[in-house]
């Protein structure tokens, strides 16, 4: 993140914004639907007229908020990736020779494994900081409605918390080894297109498309 940190914290930034108004514009609603409808009328058309451009240039600024995230932290993920990849591929160079790994596993390492690493750069932090600020946003102003019930929401989060921690470390060991049979069909096709010639010769198509059924069989089923 260094040489891209002015974008991040301002990606960060906006963020934090976005979540903020996530949870104000509830909060404007319940004012009106709670304390503006007595007004007398001519005045609750008034307030709910400033709300409602209040309300108005907030969703703006939610939407420049998503812009900002969608588009520059994109961009600097893949600025990201790009170094990434520079470095990986000069460190490849560096190498005297690849005896223990097949050349399309390390091509793999350098194309759809580290585009996975980059967008979890990318959005894992906005990610937890949205996460976390709606969580104990919605926390603090449910308590301040009603503790008793904003306990009786919130007890099955440990519940929610548990789930997802046991199924995440199964869905880990199965990414995992995703990622080690996609490298394997990478290195499956790079060896049969740089020896296609060898193939047809020895007439071992068939024997070739049943070796990639194979690994892609073994994918779709994890």
């Amino acid at each position: 993140y260094k040489p891209y940190k002015r974008v991040f914290f301002i990606d960060m930034f906006f963020a934090i914004m976005a979540s903020i108004i996530t949870l104000v514009i509830p909060l404007v609603v319940r004012y009106i639907t709670s304390t503006v409808i007595y007004y007398e009328t001519d005045e609750a058309f008034r307030v709910i007229l400033k709300l409602g451009l209040m309300m108005t240039v907030l969703i703006l600024f939610q939407c420049y908020c998503n812009y900002f995230i969608a588009n520059y932290g994109h961009v600097m993920g893949a600025k990201i990736e790009y170094d990434m990849r520079a470095e990986i591929f000069a460190h490849y160079q560096k190498l005297p020779f690849y005896d223990n790994q097949k050349v399309g596993q390390l091509l793999s390492r350098i194309t759809s494994d580290l585009f996975d690493i980059t967008e979890l750069l990318h959005h894992g932090p906005e990610n937890v900081v949205i996460s976390a600020m709606k969580f104990i946003g919605a926390f603090v102003i449910l308590f301040t409605i009603s503790p008793k019930l904003t306990f009786a929401a919130f007890a099955l989060i440990p519940f929610m918390f548990l789930y997802a921690w046991f199924f995440n470390r199964k869905m880990k060991k199965a990414f995992a080894r995703n990622r080690v049979k996609i490298a394997d069909i990478n290195a499956q096709i790079e060896d049969n297109l740089s020896g296609i010639r060898v193939v047809k010769s020895f007439d071992q198509e068939d024997h070739e498309i049943k070796k990639f059924k194979g690994i892609s069989q073994s994918i779709y089923e994890d």
